[in-house]
């Protein structure tokens, strides 16, 4: 995010710092924020099976999650840890809400989710092409 919008947003952020190891965002549990990486380094994570997590990303400095949730609250998606001591702002719904009708800050939002879908659909497609792969299926057979 540029500094222009980072401006635009920070009236409406708290200030939040993590240590090493603390969880930002539990995955199933509600969400109703956007957050912001200021400093620092966060892995976000989801349960697929049991104890078996998989890593999606890892985000730093500028990066953002929690998009959908400001505009569809819904649980938690993933759980967001800290991997190292970390300063995030989190603007609540009602903080975003008023920001939209801004074209910038709506836009950023946009392509931030767009972005996001983008990494899901590539995920899911390496996902069938494994699970195919592993049954022993060729992907071209009809």
């Amino acid at each position: 995010m540029d500094a222009s919008l980072l401006d635009a947003i920070e009236p409406h952020a708290t200030v939040l710092n993590y240590a090493r190891g603390q969880v930002v965002v539990w995955q199933g549990q509600p969400q109703d924020a956007l957050y912001i990486v200021l400093h620092g380094k966060l892995s976000v994570s989801q349960a697929v099976r049991g104890e078996l997590e998989s890593v999606l990303a890892e985000l730093g400095p500028g990066a953002s999650f929690g998009e959908l949730s400001v505009f569809d609250p819904a649980p938690a998606a993933a759980t967001v840890t800290a991997e190292e001591r970390a300063v995030v702002w989190r603007v609540e719904r009602r903080g975003i809400q008023g920001l939209v009708g801004e074209p910038d800050v709506a836009w950023a939002l946009l392509r931030a989710m767009a972005g996001k879908v983008r990494m899901a659909n590539a995920r899911l497609v390496e996902a069938v092409r494994w699970s195919l792969e592993s049954a022993a299926v060729d992907p071209g057979e009809s």
